[in-house]
This record gives C-alpha cells, sequence and structure tokens, in this order.
C-alpha cells in the first residue's frame, strides 16, 4: 500500500524551465485527469521566463498527492519591489549625502559646546571679580592710615581671636621663697587636673594664709603650699609658679594645680566674691591646659579627706559650680566694645 502511494506522488511530479514543461513521467493522461497540468501550464506561462527560480508547491486535490515546482510570480514580484526600493534609497543618499537626522544632531552639539564656553567665561569672570574685591580689601586692611584703622590684617585676627579667649583674673604675684617645706622647686612636667581646696581656717585672708606658708621654713612642722590662694573678698595671690610642683595633694603633685580658698563661716562655703575668682580662675585654667569639667577636683576625690567642706557636703552645689566654670564668657571691655 505504501509502495503504490509513492509511485503515484513520483508520478505527479512535473518541471517547469523557462516557459515549456516537461513531464517526467510518462503517465500524461493521469496528469491531465488530475486537472493539475493546466494549472501548471498556465503558471508556466505568467512566470514571465524565469529560468533560474525554481519553488516547490504542493497540490492538495482530493484523492491526489501531487508535488509540483513552478516559479512563484508574487515572490518574484516582492523581489522587484525590495530592489526597486533599495535603488530608491541609494538615489535618495547620493542626492543628500548629509541626512537631516545628522544636521540635527550637529546643530544640538554645536549649540551644547557654546553654552559651555559661555558657562567657562562667565565663572572665570566671576572669579576674576572675587579676587579682585579680596585683593583690595587685604590691600586697604594693611595699608590704611585713616585714625583707628592702621591696624594689619594679622593684628586684626589676633584681636578677634583674643576676644574668645579668657584672660586670667587679677593675680598678686608673690613667689614663696624656696625651700623643703612650701616651694621644693620641682620641676611640674604637665597639668592633668586642678584641685579646689579650703584653708580650713575661718576668718583668715589670703596674704595671712601666703604667710602661714612662707613660715613653714622656719617652724618646719609639716609640708604644704598651693598655687594660688583666693581671699574672702576675692583678691588671688599667686605663690608658686605654675611650672613648679606645690605640696597640696600628696599623690597627684606631680601633674595638678592647687587652689586654696579662704571662707567665713564655720559650714565652709565660699563668699560670692572668693566664688566668682575661683570660677574665673578655674575657667583660665582649663583654656589654657585644654582640661574639661572632669578634670577639675575636689581634695576630698583624691584621698577622701573632707576639703573643701562645704562643697564636699553638699554635691549639688559642687555640680553648679563645674557648671558655672563651663558657661564662663569672657566679660567685654568698654575698649573692646
Amino acid at each position: 500500500m505504501g509502495q503504490a502511494q509513492r509511485s503515484r506522488t513520483r508520478d505527479s511530479i512535473s518541471v517547469i524551465s523557462g516557459s515549456s514543461s516537461r513531464s517526467r513521467t510518462g503517465n500524461s493522461a493521469q496528469r491531465r485527469r488530475g486537472g493539475g497540468g493546466e494549472r501548471v501550464r498556465q503558471r508556466s506561462k505568467n512566470s514571465g521566463g524565469l529560468e533560474n527560480l525554481e519553488l516547490w508547491e504542493i497540490s492538495r486535490q482530493p484523492g491526489s498527492s501531487r508535488m509540483m515546482r513552478l516559479a512563484d510570480q508574487e515572490q518574484v514580484r516582492y523581489g522587484q519591489r525590495r530592489a526597486c526600493a533599495n535603488l530608491r534609497t541609494q538615489r535618495r543618499g547620493e542626492d543628500n549625502p548629509r541626512p537631516i537626522s545628522s544636521a540635527r544632531r550637529r546643530k544640538a552639539r554645536k549649540r551644547r559646546l557654546n553654552l559651555y564656553r559661555l558657562s567657562v567665561f562667565f565663572v572665570i569672570g566671576v572669579c576674576l571679580i572675587l579676587i579682585y574685591q579680596t585683593t583690595g580689601a587685604v590691600y586697604r586692611m594693611m595699608h590704611d592710615t585713616k585714625e583707628g584703622k592702621g591696624r594689619g590684617i594679622v593684628e586684626v585676627v589676633s584681636e578677634k581671636i583674643e576676644e574668645n579667649r579668657i584672660q586670667p583674673p587679677p593675680i598678686t604675684v608673690d613667689y614663696l621663697e624656696p625651700n623643703d617645706f612650701s616651694r621644693p622647686g620641682t620641676e611640674l612636667k604637665k597639668i592633668k587636673s586642678v584641685f579646689v581646696h579650703y584653708t580650713a581656717n575661718p576668718g583668715t585672708s589670703a596674704a595671712q594664709n601666703r604667710s602661714y606658708f612662707a613660715n613653714l621654713a622656719e617652724t618646719k612642722e609639716r609640708s604644704a603650699s598651693a598655687h594660688f590662694i583666693i581671699g574672702y573678698e576675692g583678691e588671688l595671690i599667686q605663690c608658686i609658679p605654675l611650672e613648679e610642683q606645690a605640696y597640696a595633694v600628696a599623690t597627684r603633685n606631680e601633674d595638678s594645680v592647687s587652689i586654696e580658698c579662704c571662707y567665713l563661716d564655720e559650714d565652709g562655703m565660699f563668699t560670692q566674691e572668693t566664688y566668682d575668682t575661683l570660677i574665673h580662675t578655674l575657667a583660665w585654667l582649663k583654656q589654657e591646659y585644654h582640661l574639661s569639667a572632669d578634670d577639675i577636683l575636689r581634695h576630698y576625690d583624691c584621698g577622701g579627706k573632707k576639703c573643701p567642706l562645704y562643697y564636699v557636703e553638699h554635691e549639688d552645689a559642687w555640680e553648679k559650680l563645674l557648671a558655672d566654670v563651663e558657661r564662663y564668657k569672657p566679660e567685654k571691655t568698654e575698649e573692646a566694645e
């Protein structure tokens, strides 16, 4: 059954070449009965003499399975249309070698370049104006000889810095004579803390307590001293240079500064004048030696001695003292204003 079907399929194939058709099989009667031959010949006549274009077509008539090779006229026309389109495109390119889109891109690029140049010129101009104005201001500041304006730029900048610095309070310098009991002369290489003390002698002045330290060289009863003594009227006496150690806190003399404070009442509370001078002195030392509020200590904090008495028994008063040191600002003089 399959062999007979394949035989019929081979018999239904015809070849078209040029304008004539020849039968590969000798069975012309079957080709005429199937009606396929007429269509093949008709397509052969309409092929327009295309000798080299060969395509396959399958005839799908009922009861017939034919395969023929023929020239497809529609595909030939499609190829001709594409060739004409390509030819027109080539001619358009020859007539206009620079398409419109390319010209637009060139114009846009040129506009961007001009905008960039204008921006550069604008920035350069602004910089030159700023340089000119700055140079003129510096020149006038350095060479202005008018009254009250004859200061140079370095002096002006230094003055601005000094306005924000805390100046030391008024100090009466009255150093002790070197001795083994109050001024040993040992070098103080670094300052890490500032200790606050009280004199433990109510009603005594700063000068009296300074004399007490000086007399220790004669009495030799004990070793004691401090760098500063603040009186109950706010006066400040310096007994030992800040480059030397004092006999104040046994375990911390090598890296600390000590301040003795006078008082009037038995509870050890400082007068307002003593308090104000102490705050100013602590703020100044804190600035000079780059310390913090944590570096300001009571004698009590190193050894447990109740000194200064009032600020050991009243922790809130001590915390307020430290806060006042942090908030301290230098007072502006009339000349600075």
